[in-house]
């Protein structure tokens, strides 16, 4: 860990720990610059539960209660944290009158003890510690002065189901699609409303609120316990995500994505929450799923010939009039439908002609010569746009 200009910002390299679980915390951290994964270490193993980006806020839990650290952290690539001090955080808590703040201190410590005491074994459901912490943090929200709700964004749609996430992970052993299943069941028995915002369906903010505060509790309870006697709360599993997989096998998340889409990853492998995946199939667009939308890459993120369709047809002209026929047809045999395309588009129809006939007769090109004809276009648009390979 090294500091960089400003006293209260810390930089972490790939793999560094910033906190371990068990040691005592009296600071929280917030993302300046990177990512952070947060897990925990069950019976040996690594269980992750989340993982953060730029802007987003960890460890606050043990700062307000100074208590050991519940989680482990770790930086996912090289990062720049601002450390938040106890005076920082209480200032942030300090939305809510001081009754919540010390009775949410409080439930923090039993859910805390509760977990810790049973850590070493699966559990079959954090059912009623998510629903008791959604009821301890709605209060606090719905408590709130009205000057300070004034300053919350969008505090008259519920609290931000991302930040209340976040919460619920820092305390419990659990990942979000438990979360998700948990608001999926309080929203089927209307215990609670769950309000969507953004222009993107995809991407849109999720807010949530209880309909009934004298009652939500004693109807969660008798829900968990109905749940369990039909054996319907199933026991946790333990998931990993594409960026902690590539961590542990050291590869590029990208090269993972692109192995799932050529079916090189066993699809036996995939898991999908059915709850949450199926509500957010119903809000996308008729053709979401008819069609797939490539992302626009830079030069210098350019990879093979299919990644020819970002670059524009006069550089396109004088790279294709330096190959020369024979690589063009070895390109066009491996190409993709839009890549072909723009092969054949940017020659002239006499030169397209001779290509595409050489390249039917010739076959299936041969792979290392093929890849090498592959480095050799990337390598001169790269030239032609002036940049570095």
């Amino acid at each position: 860990m090294a500091e960089t200009g400003a006293q209260n910002i810390k930089t972490f390299h790939k793999g560094q720990k910033i906190y371990t679980e068990g040691q005592k915390g009296s600071v929280a951290f917030m993302i300046k610059k990177g990512s952070v994964v947060l897990f925990r270490t069950v019976n040996g193993k690594r269980v992750l539960l989340d993982r953060l980006t730029k802007g987003e806020i960890f460890g606050e839990m043990s700062a307000l209660t100074c208590s050991p650290r519940t989680t482990s952290a770790e930086a996912a690539e090289y990062s720049e944290i601002l450390i938040l001090t106890e005076q920082v955080i209480n200032t942030m808590l300090g939305r809510c009158p001081k009754t919540v703040q010390h009775l949410t201190r409080l439930l923090i410590k039993r859910l805390r003890r509760a977990t810790q005491a049973t850590a070493d074994k699966t559990h079959k459901s954090s059912f009623l510690s998510i629903c008791r912490l959604l009821e301890m943090a709605w209060t606090c929200h719905s408590g709130m002065p009205p000057v300070r709700a004034k300053k919350v964004p969008h505090y008259n749609l519920g609290l931000s189901v991302d930040d209340f996430s976040r919460q619920v992970k820092d305390v419990l052993l659990v990942n979000q699609n438990e979360i998700d299943a948990t608001l999926d069941q309080l929203i089927g028995l209307k215990l609670v409303e769950v309000t969507s915002r953004g222009s993107s369906k995809a991407f849109s903010e999720r807010y949530v609120r209880i309909k009934e505060m004298e009652t939500f509790f004693q109807i969660a309870s008798n829900l968990h316990r109905e749940l369990t006697k039909s054996n319907l709360l199933q026991p946790e599993l333990e998931y990993i995500d594409i960026h902690s997989l590539a961590d542990e096998v050291e590869a590029d998340p990208k090269v993972l994505y692109k192995k799932m889409a050529n079916m090189e990853i066993p699809e036996s492998l995939f898991c999908f929450p059915r709850g949450p995946v199926l509500s957010w199939a119903e809000e996308q667009d008729e053709n979401f799923f008819r069609k797939v939308k490539r992302r626009r890459k830079k030069i210098q993120d350019l990879e093979d010939v299919n990644d020819i369709v970002f670059v524009d047809g006069s550089t396109l002209k004088d790279v294709f009039a330096r190959l020369g026929y024979y690589k063009l047809g070895v390109l066009l045999s491996i190409a993709g439908d839009e890549a072909r395309q723009r092969i054949l588009g940017n020659l002239a129809r006499k030169i397209a002609t001779i290509v595409r006939d050489e390249a039917e007769a010739r076959g299936p090109a041969d792979p290392a010569e093929a890849e090498d004809v592959q480095d050799e276009l990337i390598e001169m648009i790269k030239a032609a746009k002036g940049v570095a390979p």
